[in-house]
């Protein structure tokens, strides 16, 4: 596996001026190969006219960051991102709500699985930096129990957290259950460390220093 098969570019910096964001498609198309990039809904359009012809997979957003909306607006954001193009989505629930508000996350399942059978791949995202480790047990064993198979962790953690982060989730989430971390950055070596822990995508705010084109190891055996 490729290191441009692991990670996904989060473009989610609401303060990025619109030409930082032209030329940071430019420099996609010319240079990357990444398989995906992740915008804020805002310029979902727009990289979708940047990339247009790459081949690059393009997601955005959904109540995000906090996760703390109604149903009904999540399942309106989910709607129209998937009209404005996206071919996947990130949608944040509080772990508040998915622990502790069953009624809700019924209710938002019912919603939104017509929709991503419709238009595509959702995947929960939950804050996972200020959590205690009880908390993201229980996380790890409701997403199991809901049959939802992406969570999505944090944002911006440092790599220690990620690490410990795969281990749990892939302990108490089971095999089913595809795990994606956020971190600002990473070496190819952390990369490989958290691919042989159970990582399915890394989601980087910078790709600096990365060649894209490295083989990952996928076994112990291979390393």
């Amino acid at each position: 596996m490729k290191v441009s098969e692991l990670v996904s570019l989060r473009v989610v910096d609401p303060a990025m001026k619109e030409w930082d964001l032209k030329d940071l498609m430019e420099e996609l198309r010319q240079t990357s190969g990444i398989r995906e990039v992740i915008v804020l809904p805002a310029n979902l359009r727009r990289v979708k006219q940047l990339l247009a012809g790459t081949g690059i997979r393009i997601g955005t957003v959904i109540d995000y960051p906090l996760g703390c909306g109604t149903v009904a607006k999540k399942a309106f954001e989910v709607g129209h991102s998937f009209q404005d193009g996206a071919e996947f989505l990130e949608l944040s629930i509080s772990s508040d709500i998915l622990l502790h508000q069953p009624a809700m996350i019924r209710e938002l399942d019912l919603a939104l699985s017509p929709l991503s059978i419709a238009w595509g791949e959702i995947r929960t995202r939950v804050d996972s930096r200020e959590l205690p480790e009880l908390t993201k047990i229980d996380l790890a064993a409701a997403m199991r129990e809901l049959g939802w198979s992406w969570l999505v962790l944090g944002e911006g953690a440092d790599i220690e957290t990620a690490k410990h982060d795969a281990t749990t989730f892939e302990y108490d989430g089971g095999k089913k259950l595809r795990l994606q971390v956020n971190l600002e950055s990473a070496t190819q070596e952390e990369l490989q460390e958290l691919l042989l822990r159970g990582v399915d995508r890394v989601g980087l705010s910078s790709l600096a220093g990365l060649d894209l084109t490295y083989e990952l190891h996928q076994t112990e055996a291979d390393v």
